[in-house]
């Protein structure tokens, strides 16, 4: 509680009240006593009380029981009264002071809840917007993919095939475009086309057959384009197992038997010229 400055006097008490059958002098004791007892805050023990104005007065102001004595502490009811009223009334501010400013933490408590509502809110659309939108990438990417990976320049592979096999083929049939664009869509890639096309090409039996049976019809076949797009493998020599030295596409005189390819252990697997078309 705040250090109280004044206290309320009233005349007509005083006029009226027990302290006028005092001597006078008491009577200017008294207050002086009053305003001790109010400085202290209503705590002043007999010794300091007997200090302040002596023994004498304080007994006179004692048996006219203007003051009390209780376990050697002076007690002054009128003052006594209005400091109780006034720590209640200070109390009861304190609590209403208390009771705003608890509203005004949780009135301020909500809106900053709300800001991150509402801020979750906004980050979890712009999330939500980031993820649909990195999906729609993904999936213009696959359909572009897609169509890149289906996409064949007609015009540019047959040059291509003509350059690598001397040959002067003018056109790509509906057969072979179609057969173009079903192997790239089973996987294999316009680079495994060129390779088969060129291990074709190189192929020992083709070399001396003319290359009659090197189209690009034959060679998008499933069967051939698997045979002759292994690069690595045709162009592996064995150098354990059956078939040491032999590379895949070595035909052998008087027989119908050629190496078609090499296997993972190095044995060559040996196949009739008539599976070859």
């Amino acid at each position: 509680m705040e250090k109280l400055q004044w206290f309320k006097f009233s005349i007509g008490d005083w006029r009226m009240g027990k302290i006028q059958r005092c001597p006078e002098i008491t009577q200017i004791r008294f207050l002086n006593l009053c305003c001790l007892y109010w400085n202290k805050e209503a705590v002043l023990s007999c010794e300091d009380a007997e200090i302040e104005i002596d023994k004498e007065h304080l007994d006179i102001l004692i048996s006219k029981k203007i003051i009390e004595i209780n376990k050697d502490v002076v007690s002054i009811k009128f003052l006594d009264e209005q400091l109780q009223g006034i720590t209640e009334t200070s109390k009861g501010k304190s609590k209403a002071a208390k009771s705003r400013w608890d509203k005004h933490n949780k009135r301020k408590a909500l809106e900053e809840q709300k800001d991150t509502d509402a801020m979750h809110v906004h980050t979890d659309a712009l999330q939500n917007d980031a993820e649909e939108s990195r999906v729609e990438e993904i999936r213009e990417e696959n359909i572009k993919d897609t169509k890149v990976s289906t996409s064949i320049d007609f015009d540019k592979l047959l040059i291509a095939f003509n350059q690598i096999t001397n040959k002067n083929c003018r056109v790509v049939n509906s057969k072979t475009r179609a057969q173009l664009k079903a192997r790239l869509k089973d996987g294999y890639t316009k680079q495994n086309i060129k390779d088969a096309i060129i291990n074709c090409y190189n192929d020992k039996f083709h070399k001396e057959n003319n290359h009659k049976h090197l189209t690009l019809e034959f060679i998008t076949r499933p069967d051939k384009l698997e045979r002759y797009s292994q690069a690595v493998v045709t162009s592996q020599i064995v150098t354990k197992g059956k078939g040491i030295g032999l590379n895949a596409g070595d035909f052998f005189e008087d027989t119908t038997l050629f190496v078609s390819f090499i296997s993972e252990e190095g044995t060559a697997v040996w196949k009739n010229t008539k599976d070859m078309l």
